[in-house]
Formats: C-alpha cells, sequence, structure tokens
C-alpha cells in the first residue's frame, strides 16, 4: 500500500519513517486491527460502495495520526469514527456541489434514518453505561445492593427494607447515596 507521498506503508498506514514513537505506534496497530473491518463496514453501509468505504478509512487512519499522543484505545475508537463520519460528510457535499446543476439527490441509502441514534450516539452511550457500571461495582456492598435492587429488579422501598432487614429510611439514604455518587462519576442525570 502506498500513502500520499508514494512511500511503503504497512497496513496501519505507517512506515519506517513514521512520527510515531513505539508506544504510540503500538497503540495505532491496535487501533488498527481492532476497528479497522468494523469501520470499513459502517462505511461501506453508508456510501454503499467498498472502494470508496476503504478510501475513507485509510484517510481517517492517516488523519488520526494528528492524535497520536492520546493513550487511549477507547477514545482512538470514538475519534477515528467521528474523523471517518466527518470525511464522509465532506465526501458528500462534495458531490451536492458537483450535481447541483443536474439537481440529483444523493442516493437515499446514505443518510441515516432520523429515529436511530448515530455510531458516535452509541458509542457515547456504551461508555457512560460502562462508567455507571463502574461507578455502581465500587459503591459499598450494602448500597450497591439496595441500589440494585431498587433500579435493576423494580423493587419498592419497603419491599427493599423488608428484604435487607432494614428500615425505609435507611433505603432512601442508601438509594441517594449511590445516585450521588453516580452522578459524580458519570455526571448527568
Amino acid at each position: 500500500m502506498n500513502d500520499r507521498a508514494g512511500a511503503v506503508v504497512d497496513d496501519a498506514g505507517v512506515g519506517p519513517n513514521s512520527p510515531l514513537d513505539d508506544q504510540s505506534h503500538s497503540l495505532f496497530v491496535a487501533a488498527f486491527r481492532e476497528y479497522h473491518t468494523t469501520l470499513v463496514g459502517y462505511l461501506r453501509h453508508r456510501i454503499g460502495n467498498d472502494a470508496d468505504a476503504r478510501d475513507i478509512a485509510q484517510e481517517a487512519y492517516f488523519r488520526l495520526l494528528r492524535y497520536r499522543d492520546n493513550q487511549d484505545l477507547q477514545s482512538l475508537r470514538a475519534l477515528l469514527f467521528r474523523i471517518a463520519t466527518n470525511l464522509v460528510g465532506m465526501r458528500i457535499r462534495t458531490a451536492r456541489t458537483h450535481r447541483w446543476a443536474d439537481h440529483q439527490s444523493l442516493d437515499p441509502e446514505t443518510a441515516l434514518p432520523a429515529n436511530d441514534p448515530s455510531y458516535e450516539q452509541q458509542v457515547f452511550g456504551e461508555q457512560r453505561l460502562n462508567k455507571l457500571m463502574v461507578a455502581i461495582k465500587s459503591l459499598p456492598t450494602k448500597c450497591q445492593h439496595v441500589f440494585v435492587l431498587s433500579r435493576f429488579h423494580d423493587m419498592g422501598y419497603p419491599e427493599i427494607a423488608a428484604r435487607c432487614g432494614i428500615s425505609e429510611k435507611m433505603v432512601e439514604k442508601h438509594i441517594m447515596k449511590a445516585l450521588a455518587i453516580c452522578r459524580t462519576e458519570v455526571g448527568g442525570d
């Protein structure tokens, strides 16, 4: 595979004269191996063409090199898909500009359905859920048990109090403490 300057690069778009240090290089290669197939599939679905999807994926990895100091694989994933989505948007705008004289609309499959969350929203949701689960696991044992019974098993305060052998007021205090910790760790509601 050749990059823009014609130099030979490996599958991850990183060649012998790469600006990546060993740690960044291995993280970049890990990101490539982990997400390349998913990224190309995502792009293929968005634009309906395998060759263009692969071109955009390569461009996305090339642009991802700007963020080589980022040392978190999950952040690289979100960033990679954001870059790829932006590239698709740029390609669509360019196509729209070129086709403006013909007044032809773009392929209707390139638009995402309005009711479905975007891929970035899904990734963001997964990240928030992971943070929430870590926060719940960090709760004190009794507090965690009460919170799980309330939120995951839809039990009311009297039922939880009877099951745990504590007062309803104590159940309420555990729930309030758990919610405060979760809000601090995850943010939002």
